[in-house]
């Protein structure tokens, strides 16, 4: 039994880092997170950063872009709505930003009010106009945009982009939808030289789009089989084929190589045979060994030759290799 002077001594734990110390090396740990494309670690730091350090902005900013980045949209809502203690400013746009990215713009739109001096804001509201169906206040909203910045930016090419769309969407709603509709044409009397009436093509108005609804292709429901087709059933065209000696179909069968059929054809009689059985091939191996022609032919493996040694002792080893003494 251990006597009290060389007991072990009781565990202690350590006791935890403080604040200070545990800074550094998060900030080093976030560092490297990103710059290896981490993003699900970084967000778990970023946290741990604002859990002991609530007022720090960088990392408040690294966060929302992490979420944003990742498209974690309802995640960024809840930062942006619920900022930690420390977070003081306005961050109306990034809420209305994410509210739009989650498909509630009439929500977008209320946000965006509170800041609608910004030039963010307006690109972002224009945006939301579009998806909403209101080209016509997006339209404005891009020229009056457009008319303030410069040519040679990049912003410029962005928003003649969309400025293009809008007015595009415009063009279809005004009168392009009524080149689509299936109006027949009119007779106007007393158009051509000699007085006669020509038939033009008619536009119908507003009151008669329901009377010239272009109707469903023929044979949309059969995969792209018009009525006919699917009425009548298919009759297959018979065609003539060669008769042969039963008035059927002629069977051609195919000939040996060097076979032709105008002319008789002997096969090889051993064709039939192994190939180490036949002729040819045993007096091949005999010339390359330098053996009789005679010997071996007609054996099979396993066998022995008449006249040999019988038995199966050690009498056929008289002629057996040795060391010599």
């Amino acid at each position: 039994m251990p006597t009290p002077a060389t007991a072990r001594p009781k565990f202690s734990p350590r006791p935890p880092r403080s604040a200070e110390e545990r800074l550094p090396l998060l900030y080093r740990a976030l560092t490297d997170q990103i710059d290896d494309g981490h993003f699900q670690n970084a967000k778990k730091t970023c946290r741990k950063i604002l859990a002991l350090d609530p007022a720090s902005t960088p990392t408040f900013q690294a966060l929302l872009f992490l979420l944003l980045d990742t498209d974690d949209y309802a995640a960024s809502l809840e930062l942006v709505t619920a900022p930690p203690a420390g977070q003081t400013g306005g961050l109306e746009f990034e809420r209305a930003y994410c509210l739009y990215r989650l498909k509630r713009e009439g929500e977008a739109l209320e946000v965006l009010s509170k800041v609608a001096g910004e030039r963010r804001a307006r690109v972002l509201e224009a945006q939301i106009r579009y998806r909403l169906g209101e080209y016509e206040r997006a339209q404005e909203i891009y020229e009056d945009l457009l008319s303030s910045v410069e040519s040679s930016s990049a912003e410029y090419d962005d928003i003649q982009t969309n400025l293009s769309a809008t007015a595009a969407h415009l063009a279809f709603l005004a009168h392009d939808h009524t080149a689509h509709l299936s109006a027949p044409a009119r007779a106007s009397v007393g158009t051509s030289a000699a007085g006669a009436s020509e038939l033009k093509p008619y536009t119908p108005t507003e009151a008669e789009l329901e009377s010239y609804v272009p109707g469903l292709p023929s044979g949309w429901g059969s995969r792209g089989v018009t009525k006919a087709a699917v009425g009548e059933p298919h009759k297959a065209v018979k065609k003539d084929k060669p008769e042969g000696a039963d008035g059927g179909r002629k069977t051609r069968h195919r000939l040996p190589k060097g076979a032709s059929a105008d002319r008789p054809f002997s096969g090889d009689p051993e064709r039939w045979m192994p190939l180490r059985q036949r002729a040819t091939y045993i007096a091949a191996q005999s010339k390359k060994k330098g053996a009789k022609e005679s010997m071996g032919t007609g054996f099979t493996q396993g066998s022995t030759a008449s006249g040999g040694g019988g038995g199966g002792g050690g009498g056929g080893n008289k002629n057996k290799k040795g060391k010599t003494k």
